[in-house]
């Protein structure tokens, strides 16, 4: 038996992404202390604000979910992680600061696919699956026109979709 190409059900990755962008948009305030937020789908470009979110690199793999079937609806199942890096800088040496504030928009992303683990419907499953913390000395270059601190939390959001 066969399945006609129509009836195979598309990857979930543009709108489960289309989803988180659209939500942490939505629930990370910028921080009035600092020179401005981007939160973005990519690594950001020239504008390089004191607050950055973006989503990055997806590595999606595909495994059977049944072992018999015509290769339709509910065969397969994808996962994949959805990689997400906050990088906050402020000039001065208060790096306590800077790390308080990538955490608190790291525990909002958290939040946000805490609050609807399907992400609008666009996968069966996602959670927040690791956080890895590097902080530190930033030297004055050209994005930040003055020495200071800077801390990246680059989180990882685990997704799953039987497809």
């Amino acid at each position: 038996m066969t399945t006609p190409i129509g009836d195979i059900p598309a990857s979930s990755i543009i709108p489960a992404l289309t989803w988180l962008l659209t939500g942490l948009q939505a629930n990370i305030p910028a921080d009035p202390a600092a020179d401005g937020l981007l939160i973005c789908l990519g690594e950001p470009g020239p504008y390089q604000p004191q607050d950055i979110v973006y989503i990055g690199d997806i590595h999606q793999t595909y495994a059977p979910a049944a072992t018999v079937g015509s290769g339709g609806p509910q065969w397969l199942r994808e996962d994949y992680p959805i990689t997400v890096t906050v990088d906050c800088y402020r000039g001065g040496d208060d790096q306590l600061t800077v790390l308080t504030r990538a955490r608190t928009i790291a525990d909002l992303v958290v939040a946000t696919v805490r609050s609807d683990p399907s992400l609008g419907g666009a996968v069966d499953r996602a959670r927040p699956a690791a956080a890895a913390h590097t902080f530190g000395w930033a030297q004055a270059d050209e994005e930040h026109t003055a020495a200071g601190r800077r801390a990246e939390i680059v989180l990882t959001i685990d997704c799953l979709k039987t497809l």
